[in-house]
């Protein structure tokens, strides 16, 4: 069981890691950055979470606004930069010309958003008052049933998610951010989801990783196809232009069906891997 003064002395560990990833992001919003920064944020997340299963009052958990508020710009400006990397990648390892017009586009964006976000963060520290008052909400304690109900409420979810024929593109994004909130929480649920988890497969740390990897692909190219179509509704290019992306866009279709067809696999095997239904979430005689 963990008492009071450890839940504590968890939230500020993990709001120490928000701060210092927050100071590299504001120095050069390198991409890498963004990504520690925003990763450290959905730790902190999956931790409320977690710690929301021990309260009983109404108050729930949640990521103060104000770090939501910079997570959601950071994460636009990483999604540009994300987008102007496949671009070149593209098309360096095709020899094709460069869409001018439209990197120019995305880092006009870019340069935008970074605008923003240094308006809405002043000094250091910026988030201390959300992390008091986030502390005083926490539980007294987080024990055995909390942590088994919030697991499983979390694997009712994901055998939920499993299911359809064909998942469309966002239930496999919010699939993905399931399995990372499991990993993100594993060093307090191991023993639970080893017990609860229907799935064999989905049993392990390295398995739920590697799953989450393969996600993780095709949110990306998935990403970079609907943020292609949006940007080109209203920009303007010459035939040339226009030749080049859609050449592009044809490349990244077929990347997407074939991260697309390694996700399918994947779930054939955890399907694969599903313990009868009276031995899943059975404890053993004590």
């Amino acid at each position: 069981m963990m008492e009071r003064r450890e839940i504590e002395e968890m939230i500020k560990k993990r709001f120490e890691k928000i701060n210092i990833t927050l100071e590299s992001v504001r120095l050069h919003y390198n991409e890498d950055d963004i990504r520690l920064f925003r990763v450290k944020v959905k730790k902190l997340g999956a931790c409320l979470r977690l710690l929301d299963a021990a309260k009983s009052d109404p108050h729930s958990l949640k990521i103060p606004q104000r770090i939501l508020r910079y997570y959601k710009v950071s994460g636009e400006i990483r999604n540009l930069q994300i987008q102007q990397h496949f671009v070149l990648r593209t098309l360096n390892e095709k020899q094709m010309e460069l869409p001018k017009s439209y990197l120019n586009l995305l880092s006009d964006k870019t340069l935008h958003h970074i605008s923003t976000a240094n308006k809405m963060i002043k000094g250091k520290q910026p988030f201390k008052k959300s992390e008091g008052n986030l502390l005083k909400l926490l539980p007294d304690h987080l024990n055995s049933i909390a942590k088994e109900q919030f697991v499983r409420s979390e694997i009712k979810i994901l055998k939920k998610l499993l299911g359809p024929v064909f998942p469309a593109g966002k239930p496999l994004h919010e699939l993905r951010k399931l399995l990372k909130s499991l990993l993100y929480t594993w060093p307090y649920i191991e023993a639970d989801i080893g017990l609860i988890s229907p799935y064999t497969l989905l049993s392990n740390e390295e398995n739920i990783d590697s799953f989450s990897i393969v996600l993780g692909k095709f949110h990306d190219i998935n990403g970079a196809i609907t943020m292609l179509h949006r940007d080109c509704l209203t920009l303007k290019m010459d035939e040339s232009e226009k030749t080049v992306v859609r050449n592009m866009e044809g490349l990244w279709i077929e990347e997407k069906e074939a991260a697309r067809q390694a996700i399918y696999q994947y779930l054939q095997k955890i399907n694969n891997s599903c313990k009868p239904a009276t031995a899943a979430g059975k404890w053993p005689v004590m």
